[in-house]
This record gives C-alpha cells, structure tokens and sequence, in this order.
C-alpha cells in the first residue's frame, strides 16, 4: 500500500512539472462608471486564456484566475495589455478571446413608462372577471443610456399564472430583469389585484317613454309600450340590483323621423353604480303610431 501511494506522489510531481497548454476564463471587471453615464452595451464577462506552463502553475490560475479589470476611460481596451498574471507564476500567455473589449457610453437618462403585466388568469367555473387586473403602481421609472431607454415603451413583468379566482386575489410580481447591467429600476415589484365574481341572470320590466317630442306633434305611441330588460349582475349585488330605480328605457322622436321601417330600436339604461353585464331589450325592435289631431 505504501509504495502505491508513493508511486501515485511521484507521478501527481512528475505530471505537475510538464509543459502543458490549457483554457481559462478570466472574469472582467469593468470600472466605476462617469457620472450621468451609461453603457450601450454589457462588455464580456470574462475573456478565454490560452495559457501554456506547467501543471502546478496552470492549477493556479484554474482555481483563482485573475481578474481582467476594464478601465472606462478609452473606447476600445486591448485585452493583452491590461491582463496580468500573478508574479510568482510563470505560466505564459499565447492567446485571449476576445482580444479586443469595445466600451460605448452614451448619456444618462431617466423615463416613466408603464407596465405591462403578464398575466393568465383562469376563474373558477361559473364565474368571471369583474374588470381589468389592476396594478400598483401602474408605471415605473427606468434610467440608462438614451437609446437604450428610448427603445421601450412600456415595461413587462415576469409571467405569472392564477387559477380557480373566484373572488379578489391581491398577490405580488417582479418586474422583468430586461436588459440587467444596462438599465436601473425605481422598483422591483407591483402588486396586482385581480377581481372575479359569480353573475346571475336578472330582468326588469320598464316603460318605454318617447323622448324629443315637438310641442304640438301629433301623438305617438309604441307597440308593446313597455319591455323587459335582460341583463346578468354581480351575484353579490342581486338584491341591490332588484332595489335600484335606475332601470329605464327610451326612444327618441328623431329616431322615428328618420325611420322608413316601421320599426325602432329602444335605448336601455342600467344603473351606473352597479356591475352588469350584457343588457338587452325584449322585445329589440317596437312598432309606433302616430295618432293624427282631429282638428
């Protein structure tokens, strides 16, 4: 067993101590930016080495490579000239990839844009969204360089699935991470809220009322005078819904003065305060009289 492990020793130095040619990632490092500056675009972030040397000293630079630091002073940093190797190592550089860093700054400047969510929603059966997700805060102030701030107008979240909403979900989601390194964010989250409800199907009677009659117009008249509104409401506001004044339907004098069918369309009024949904009139088309003076 003792001589396995001092031949195992023996080769490990013997191996150590021949030339070798190997790849290594440098990490790059690039310096303070001006003040009211911004990059164009992200430099690298490392650069490959062709290093050649021996074992021992390639295992150095393997398992610390040094760092490549850019300065910012100079549109275009050559590689070569800034990379240095540790002192006590004597490994040698044959090549680097890319050999060349380009560094473009435009200036600094700062833009609201709103956000955009990404969002699927699925409600629970039987029921269904309320309104539009809404979001807090609707807008966020991104900073940059010019261009790069002016090619967005509006700003995504990442993607975010709620299943089974039957009721009001309140939950949070992060701001996309686009184009990280080149752009600042004021904030990295907004609360969405989501509003679903179950809707029951209503009706009320009303009568229509002919609207915009001239003083001394003959008499008009609808047939039938009175019709049924169909529409769905909120189940939670049924009851206030059947309580409400607000239903009222109508049909205006030019309406029938510039008919040639005999027929017109009434107009339905729902209340304002309430959510309802698809309001219909039935019948949808009234027949009218006009009750000439015998005078």
């Amino acid at each position: 067993m003792v001589c396995v492990l001092l031949s195992l020793v023996l080769w490990l130095s013997l191996s150590l101590q021949e030339q070798r040619t190997v790849i290594v990632e440098f990490p790059v490092e690039v310096g303070q930016l001006p003040e009211g500056q911004a990059l164009v675009e992200l430099p690298p972030s490392s650069v490959s080495v062709q290093l050649q040397g021996t074992g021992l000293d390639l295992l150095a630079l393997i398992f610390d490579p040094p760092t490549v630091e850019v300065g910012l002073d100079q549109e275009r940093v050559d590689v070569d000239q800034v990379l240095e190797l540790p002192r006590a190592n004597d490994a040698t550089i044959e090549s680097v990839v890319p050999s060349i860093i380009e560094i473009e700054m435009e200036e600094r400047v700062e833009r609201r844009l709103p956000v955009q969510p990404r969002l699927a929603v699925q409600t629970a059966s039987s029921h269904e969204l309320i309104d539009e997700p809404s979001m807090s805060p609707d807008s966020v102030t991104i900073s940059g360089a010019r261009s790069t701030v002016q090619s967005f107008s509006e700003w995504p979240t990442d993607s975010l699935t709620l299943e089974n909403v039957r009721d009001t979900v309140r939950t949070t989601v992060a701001l996309k991470d686009t184009l990280s390194g080149l752009t600042d964010r004021g904030q990295e989250t907004v609360e969405v809220v989501v509003r679903a409800g179950k809707f029951a199907v209503e009706t009320r009677e009303v009568t229509v009322e002919v609207t915009g009659v001239p003083a001394g117009q003959d008499l008009l008249a609808l047939q039938p005078s009175s019709i049924r509104i169909r529409y769905r409401v909120l189940f939670d506001q049924l009851f206030e819904s059947r309580r409400s004044s607000e239903y009222f339907a109508t049909v205006s004098y030019d309406q029938i003065r510039s008919d040639t069918t005999g027929y017109v369309e009434p107009r339905i009024h729902v209340p304002t305060d309430l959510v309802i949904r698809d309001p219909e009139p039935i019948p949808p088309r009234l027949r009218y009289y006009t009750f000439l003076s015998s005078e």
